[in-house]
């Protein structure tokens, strides 16, 4: 089975997976190790950032989702991203619809950091799970499954400004792949594990050609080889691996 079938597996596996809360009791409530929303009628766990604002609102420190992700993160880095993360894979299909997506863009590293720092004060500022009311991905898999689901209730200005942020990220996306991921996932954070995590994407300097056939395929518009694997950027999808003619680059476990 070649990465990119693999790949395509997993996320609809994990998409199953984040939508078995059709009875209370598979509401398990445990955060996700990727973006999806706990609003959704069928979300069997609960998102991360969700979850983050909610302890800011009371306050209390967030021990055990910390340690889970912290615990995750080591493991596998940023790989939930490219391998499972539902909102992601949205962006995988945006790309493959406008093959010809700009990739001259390069990401902004710190522009996602900065993202869950605001998303985090809007939390304490307002009092309530303000990011939530915007979530392109609440729009997606909460509100317009809600509608049909539970079409009796009323909707009011917060669902419209849904689908306006929904429509919004969706355009980007089909002009700049990944564009979500890239420059305003609020849990996208976790790639500083990338340097440590067991799971990785590791470069053979001796197999290598230099062709840079691997950054002219990534999705996240990485610069230099080196950084392959290691950078907070790097979802660990394999595309760069798919298309490495000498097999100087492979996924495995961090040696």
């Amino acid at each position: 089975m070649n990465i990119a079938r693999a790949r395509n597996l997993t996320q609809v596996f994990s998409f199953i997976l984040s939508n078995l809360g059709f009875d209370i009791a598979f509401k398990t409530g445990i955060p996700c190790p990727f973006f999806y929303c706990y609003g959704c009628p069928y979300a069997t766990f609960a998102c991360p950032i969700g979850t983050l604002q909610h302890f800011v609102i009371f306050p209390a420190f967030p021990l055990y989702l910390l340690g889970a992700i912290g615990m995750l993160g080591v493991a596998f880095g940023r790989f939930f991203c490219g391998w499972a993360c539902p909102f992601g894979a949205l962006h995988d299909l945006l790309a493959y619809i406008n093959k010809a997506r700009n990739r001259k863009l390069r990401s902004f590293t710190y522009s996602k950091f900065l993202m869950l720092f605001i998303v985090l004060l809007a939390a304490w500022f307002t009092v309530d799970t303000f990011f939530c009311k915007f979530c392109p991905s609440g729009s997606l898999w909460a509100a317009l499954p809600s509608a049909v689901v539970y079409p009796q209730l009323n909707f009011g200005l917060f669902f419209y400004v849904h689908i306006v942020t929904l429509v919004v990220t969706v355009c980007f996306g089909l002009m700049i792949a990944r564009f979500w991921c890239r420059y305003l996932c609020p849990f996208a954070p976790i790639g500083i594990f990338n340097r440590i995590s067991l799971a990785t994407v590791s470069l053979d300097h001796d197999q290598c050609s230099e062709c840079n056939k691997c950054l002219e395929s990534c999705p996240m518009s990485i610069q230099k080889v080196e950084e392959v694997g290691r950078s907070s950027d790097c979802i660990g999808c394999g595309r760069c691996v798919e298309v490495c003619q000498t097999k100087a680059l492979k996924i495995g476990i961090r040696r």
